[in-house]
């Protein structure tokens, strides 16, 4: 069942793989005039150690607005170093595109409880 806003409103969760690779979800609401959109947030698929896959932070795929109201909403998507610029129809929307543009099992805040380690 896909999360709504206000599921979606505080959640934050970090999942370390055996793999070497992590999936760090974090998503609010702010009223920061820096968020123009509302929402703070950062969807990271990345490795523990950065290698010739990744970009130099360890990113295989992130979504974020860390600069939102001077750059907007971006992609940052391996090996490319440069972000893609991507509308925002909605924190609902682009948590279902993250989730299925990675190759891990989904988590979120119906179905789990806090950072995750296996």
């Amino acid at each position: 069942m896909e999360p709504t806003a206000d599921e979606l409103d505080g959640y934050s969760n970090a999942t370390v793989y055996e793999d070497g690779t992590v999936v760090r979800v974090s998503v609010r609401r702010t009223e920061d005039e820096a968020y123009p959109s509302g929402w703070r947030y950062t969807f990271h698929y990345g490795a523990l150690v950065p290698g010739p896959d990744t970009l130099e932070d360890g990113t295989i795929r992130r979504y974020d607005n860390a600069h939102e109201d001077t750059k907007g909403h971006e992609l940052h998507a391996a090996p490319d170093p440069e972000p893609e610029f991507i509308e925002f129809l909605g924190v609902e929307e682009l948590y279902e595109r993250f989730w299925n543009e990675i190759p891990k099992p989904r988590f979120g805040p119906s179905d789990d409880t806090g950072d995750t380690h296996d």
